[in-house]
């Protein structure tokens, strides 16, 4: 199809499937998102990013010369709007993977691409996908030195994972230390953090974060 002698229904058409496309991938966006930074406007910048791409590739067409020019002028333009999640990432390339797919009249292929994406999608949001067992937490405390021998059992006992990432020595014979923790599925803070005083830890502190939780 060159933009000479451009069909205005099959470009009629290939608009509105790239728009609605678009609207139904950002639709699914907003209803799977799991984090607690969701932008309005970028949903709304997915739902016509589709439209543009299909509108950029009917008025390329075969020429090459028309593809430079657009290519230059998109250059004009300074977007400075970072992208924080790889998640959101993809789904502003697969919104514009359907909008040059509807462009060049490839429907069949924006229709199977925008099926199997949003299947992937919904299967990753009810099965949880890529979750991992258990929190995160960042723990702090102070010790005397000779308490030290049994911390790493105590940690062990609540945590599948314990990681030391920081020990600075302090006075009278005391050390401060930052642990990694992976707390095991169940493991209660109030126990965990009780045994720790119980061997004479003092200032501990617990920071937990859920993995599954962009901030």
């Amino acid at each position: 199809m060159t933009t000479g002698d451009i069909d205005l229904a099959t470009a009629g058409t290939s608009l509105a499937l790239a728009l609605g496309l678009s609207f139904g991938i950002s639709a699914l966006y907003s209803a799977t998102y799991q984090g607690v930074s969701y932008l309005k406007g970028f949903a709304q910048t997915l739902a016509l990013s589709g439209l543009a791409s299909a509108a950029v590739m009917l008025c390329v067409g075969d020429s090459i010369a028309r593809g430079i020019g657009i290519f230059g002028a998109v250059n004009l333009v300074q977007v400075r709007s970072t992208v924080k999640d790889t998640r959101d990432l993809m789904f502003v390339f697969i919104t514009l993977a359907v909008g040059v797919a509807c462009g060049v009249g490839a429907w069949g292929i924006a229709l199977v691409a925008t099926a199997l994406f949003t299947g992937a999608v919904l299967l990753q949001a009810v099965t949880d996908f890529g979750t991992r067992r258990g929190v995160s937490a960042v723990l702090r405390l102070r010790m005397k030195l000779h308490q030290l021998d049994a911390l790493p059992a105590a940690l062990a006992r609540h945590t599948s994972r314990a990681l030391l990432s920081s020990s600075r020595a302090l006075a009278d014979d005391a050390t401060e230390q930052t642990w990694q923790l992976r707390l095991t599925p169940g493991a209660q803070q109030t126990t965990l953090l009780s045994s720790l005083q119980a061997l004479g830890a003092a200032d501990v502190s617990l920071l937990l974060q859920d993995d599954s939780l962009e901030v």
